[in-house]
């Protein structure tokens, strides 16, 4: 049997050097030299077209390279039997905080209000209010929302999370289910969603949303483009509803260069970086489940397909 890759360019001959060096015993081939889709039984794969898996009737094993498999699931042909695995990793959640507090701590500190006014060598004075006196709240408190929330609450924001269920989390203010939804949303100034992609979550920043949010409020979004209304989002800056937004995934990507979030005055956009794995922390995981999965030991990260995650 073999193993069969398709791997994200940016990272060049890293991964699939790492995986062959992690895997000497099994062969391993790289797209587009499938050679016969019988012989292939496991599967790593960045990103694939509809319809990619149905010719390896004996692939047994499917592996994404990062936490986010929502664009497999949206695969009508994908082969829902077969076992899927995700990389889950403390790196991936301690990246994501960072990229969090960045935006956090530029909305506090008032950055886009200095860089607009020194583009027009405007001197213009703005109060910083103490970290205690900013309301962050944080959707989602998993893998990526628990490290964040915590990062946020050490260094004194007013914090508080939504979830599902209920969670307990020193010095946050925890939310659960969709009766406590809008009181969460009028309990915060800066919104930051971190939700995994779900039919329930699936075009939750929406108008609906937006309109439960103080006025003058600030959208972080660095979760999955599915998650997002963009002409709600437009509708919501447009009218003071929002004050600024910064969005790090989309409903289409990559960004089309004529999308009007581009050169709205109120977004920053960043192209889905905000927690990419190192390689090798993909390598790691994706070597440990083959040998879990060759030793008949059970795997890690394994996907519930009804979850979404």
């Amino acid at each position: 049997m073999a193993i069969l890759t398709w791997l994200h360019t940016v990272y060049g001959d890293k991964l699939i050097n790492g995986i062959r060096a992690g895997l000497p015993g099994e062969e391993i081939r790289v797209h587009p030299d499938v050679g016969n889709p019988d012989d292939i039984d496991i599967c790593i794969i960045f990103r694939m077209p509809h319809g990619y898996l149905k010719p390896f009737k004996n692939l047994k094993l499917i592996s994404s390279t990062g936490a986010g498999i929502d664009h497999y699931l949206l695969d009508p042909d994908l082969p829902r039997h077969i076992p899927m695995v995700r990389v889950v990793d403390a790196d991936f959640g301690a990246r994501m905080a960072e990229y969090v507090l960045s935006w956090v701590l530029a909305y506090h500190r008032e950055i886009p209000h200095f860089l607009a006014n020194q583009k027009t060598h405007t001197w213009a004075y703005k109060p910083i209010r103490s970290a205690h006196e900013v309301r962050v709240g944080v959707m989602g408190l998993g893998q990526m929302g628990t490290p964040t929330v915590e990062r946020l609450a050490y260094l004194g924001y007013a914090t508080s999370g939504w979830a599902k269920s209920k969670h307990e989390i020193k010095g946050v203010k925890c939310y659960a289910g969709w009766d406590e939804f809008p009181r969460f949303l009028g309990d915060l100034e800066i919104l930051v969603n971190l939700l995994p992609l779900t039919n329930e979550t699936r075009g939750i920043l929406s108008k609906t949303t937006f309109d439960q949010m103080p006025k003058d409020s600030v959208m972080i979004t660095a979760a999955r483009g599915g998650h997002l209304i963009e002409q709600d989002l437009i509708e919501a800056l447009d009218s003071g509803r929002l004050r600024h937004a910064t969005v790090d995934a989309f409903p289409k990507e990559p960004l089309p260069k004529d999308h009007p979030l581009w050169d709205h005055p109120k977004v920053f956009v960043t192209p889905h970086c905000s927690s990419t794995p190192s390689p090798e922390t993909i390598v790691n995981a994706f070597v440990e489940n083959v040998r879990r999965f060759r030793s008949g030991r059970p795997l890690l990260n394994q996907v519930d397909h009804a979850k979404g995650y």
